[in-house]
């Protein structure tokens, strides 16, 4: 049963990173573009050494020239069985047959679409003056705001009501917060500290938001919990991360800028017509 697994496991992989043409399909796999050295010779056919290393890197994940003699071994019986494989659907004239045309016809342009956006990239990296724009411009992301907050948790939105009443009247919120709160802050006067939006069910969160602090709910906020009046205490901007800690995900965002601008071009040059009724 491990052996099967494992040959299964090639077999996909070498499919999904393949990405052969047509063309090389129909001509047994032949390219000169894959260089001189070959690793196997199948019924006559080579196996470039090229086309080796690029199974190794992808399909299992390791460097070429780090394999053991086994390891070796073992990726080229399975390139081996690849090939004869490949053989036989050439035999059989699969690569005629539509929907094969159109998967290889689409590795293709997905291999040849990717190869073409890296190399973009490698040709345009991101300076640093971009990288500090886009820092700044996440900020409110990176140092989202957080809050000190009291809250007084009943059972029904009557209760909540009554409750404002109550602090309308000049009653002390932490006080009514342990006469009358049902949640486990109750006892320490409702308080919930310091937290970020992320660490609160949504409503309390939009609620606050939309506080100054020092004032209280007006009306009752519900969430799974049961219904809340808020008292707004202060709020402050938690510390972003240095720009350098973040760096290669600054540099992801600035490429895709790039690459989206780079095919808005290329789409706004071409000439796109869509067949009509």
């Amino acid at each position: 049963m491990k052996t099967f697994r494992r040959s299964s496991l090639v077999m996909v992989s070498i499919a999904a990173t393949a990405a052969c043409t047509q063309d090389a399909a129909n001509t047994g796999g032949s390219n000169e573009n894959l260089g001189p050295g070959t690793i196997v010779t199948v019924n006559g056919e080579r196996i470039p050494e090229s086309l080796f290393r690029i199974y190794v890197l992808n399909a299992l994940q390791r460097n070429p020239d780090e394999l053991t003699p086994a390891e070796r071994e073992q990726a080229t019986e399975d390139l081996v069985r690849f090939k004869l494989l490949e053989a036989e659907a050439i035999e059989r004239g699969l690569p005629g047959e539509r929907t094969v045309a159109a998967e290889l016809e689409l590795q293709r342009l997905n291999l040849l679409a990717r190869s073409m956006a890296l190399r973009y990239i490698e040709e345009n990296p991101a300076t640093d003056s971009e990288l500090q724009s886009v820092y700044e411009e996440n900020l409110e992301r990176l140092a989202p705001t957080e809050f000190k907050a009291r809250h007084i948790l009943v059972e029904s939105s009557d209760e909540a009501t009554a409750v404002i009443a109550q602090l309308e009247g000049g009653s002390n919120f932490a006080e009514l917060a342990e006469q009358r709160a049902d949640g486990p802050t109750g006892p320490n006067g409702g308080d919930l500290g310091w937290f970020s939006a992320a660490s609160m069910p949504p409503p309390i969160v939009q609620a606050l938001s939309a506080m100054a602090p020092g004032t209280y709910s007006s009306t009752p906020v519900q969430s799974e919990f049961g219904y809340h009046v808020l008292l707004l205490e202060d709020t402050r901007r938690s510390e972003p991360p240095a720009l350098d800690t973040i760096r290669q995900e600054l540099r992801s965002v600035v490429d895709r800028q790039r690459l989206d601008t780079f095919v808005r071009t290329l789409r706004d040059a071409a000439t796109v017509d869509l067949p009509t009724d």
